[in-house]
């Protein structure tokens, strides 16, 4: 049966050449061509072009709220980025702070430190003096009694006559003092 129709449709093609532009069948056609066109809007319309509106809206809000994401992304992500330039800030002034705070407690501590040695350098340098005193009084004494002894011993040589201490100290410091007026009027 198919045969018998496909030769029947072989044939009627060789007639006439092509059907659909046969005047007989033209306006069935047409008729039919449009009736297929409307209900294909139709079942379009009704079927496919909402769901195509359905899945267009759904990616747009989607494609909304990732928008609203990343801006909220980038808001909070300048803000911490402020927060970070802000801790940095900090830090820098709490470190050059540090520095200085540092800087002059050193400065104190070496001041301290200088004013301490200095104290003790006085000291020193005092105690230093007064033993030099005491031992320059001491070998003057010495020097005195030495010198007293000796004029003593001189004077008795000389004169044949006692000395007494008293007297020849006090012919020594004389002896001294003009010692000492002589070495200053030599200065």
């Amino acid at each position: 049966m198919i045969s018998s129709a496909y030769a029947a449709a072989e044939g009627h093609a060789q007639s006439s050449g092509l059907p659909q532009f046969e005047s007989s069948v033209f306006a069935s056609q047409m008729f039919w061509t449009v009736v297929s066109f409307f209900v294909l809007m139709y079942l379009l319309n009704r079927y496919v072009i909402p769901a195509i509106n359905d899945i267009l809206d759904s990616r747009s809000k989607k494609i909304g709220e990732d928008i609203q994401q990343a801006e909220k992304s980038r808001v909070e992500a300048e803000r911490v980025l402020a927060n970070y330039r802000d801790q940095v800030e900090r830090a820098r002034q709490l470190t050059a702070t540090t520095l200085d705070e540092a800087r002059i407690e050193a400065a104190a501590i070496r001041e301290q430190a200088l004013a301490e040695l200095n104290e003790e350098l006085n000291k020193k340098k005092a105690s230093a003096v007064e033993e030099i005193e005491r031992t320059r009084i001491q070998a003057m004494e010495q020097v005195r009694e030495a010198a007293v002894e000796l004029a003593m011993l001189a004077t008795e040589k000389l004169i044949a006559k006692t000395v007494t201490k008293p007297k020849a100290e006090s012919m020594v410091k004389e002896a001294l003092e003009h010692m000492e007026k002589n070495r200053i009027g030599m200065h």
